[in-house]
């Protein structure tokens, strides 16, 4: 019976035992299954890690290349600018060599005619007639005989006579002669004049008239010339008269020489 007993309880202890190993089971069962999924975990996290470090390269890889476009947009307007300038410093440079070329063109017209104006002054002095002395027939008139010593230079003859006359008296024998009173008609005709002269003093055609308060020449044409007046009334007769150094005006009744003119 003791025997039994002791068999019993051995049986006991092992059924427990084997209890325990039946209970222990399931534990065994269930941390393979909390491993497996350990397993699954871990990959997933690797995997996150590459993910985040490649999504941070592909975000500096984009603001790499915003900051590269905006640096191109940046150079390519300035670049554009550059550009607008140079073509407008081009363009106004093509103005101004146009500008110039103008400018050198009509210089050159201008010395044309410049040049042609001087060989035209030229052939006339050329064709002016050296002074001689002739006797002017003036007796249809008159029936008086006027000496006078006379050049021709360009469209005029010029004649000097040696006969001191008012103003009145030297336009009137002018006329006695189908001449007239000198007339000069510009600064270069004046400077030729007072060259051919003698130191004398000579009666020309201007005179100042009271009434219509005007220099003027007695073909009625306005002075062009400027004059050396001294003391001028414009209440008085005033005549102009010629000598080798002034153009100047006096009373119309002093005794000058005359120098009368016709055209060719």
């Amino acid at each position: 019976m003791s025997d039994e007993e002791i068999t019993y309880a051995t049986l006991r202890f092992h059924k427990s035992s084997s209890g325990l190993q039946d209970g222990g089971r399931p534990d065994e069962t269930q941390v393979p299954s909390e491993a497996s999924h350990r397993e699954c975990s871990v990959p997933w996290y690797l995997i996150a890690i590459p993910l985040g470090i490649l999504c941070s390269i592909l975000l500096v890889t984009v603001a790499v290349l915003v900051k590269h476009i905006f640096q191109y947009s940046q150079e390519k307007h300035e670049l554009q600018k550059t550009l607008n300038d140079l073509h407008q410093e081009y363009s106004t440079m093509q103005n101004d060599s146009y500008l110039r070329e103008e400018m050198l063109r009509n210089k050159s017209i201008e010395f044309e005619a410049l040049r042609e104006h001087l060989d035209s002054l030229n052939r006339k002095q050329n064709r002016c007639r050296g002074e001689t002395k002739v006797v002017l027939d003036c007796k249809q008139r008159t029936g008086k005989h006027v000496e006078a010593r006379w050049f021709c230079c360009g469209i005029k003859c010029y004649y000097f006579i040696m006969d001191g006359k008012q103003w009145t008296g030297c336009k009137q024998t002018c006329q006695n002669c189908s001449l007239s009173l000198l007339k000069i008609e510009d600064d270069d005709e004046l400077k030729f004049l007072q060259l051919q002269i003698n130191p004398s003093s000579y009666w020309t055609g201007l005179s100042y008239e009271t009434k219509k308060r005007k220099w003027q020449w007695i073909d009625d044409s306005p002075l062009k010339l400027d004059l050396n007046i001294t003391n001028f009334n414009p209440n008085t007769r005033r005549c102009v008269f010629l000598s080798k150094t002034r153009l100047d005006d006096v009373e119309c009744d002093q005794p000058y020489h005359c120098i009368c003119e016709r055209r060719q």
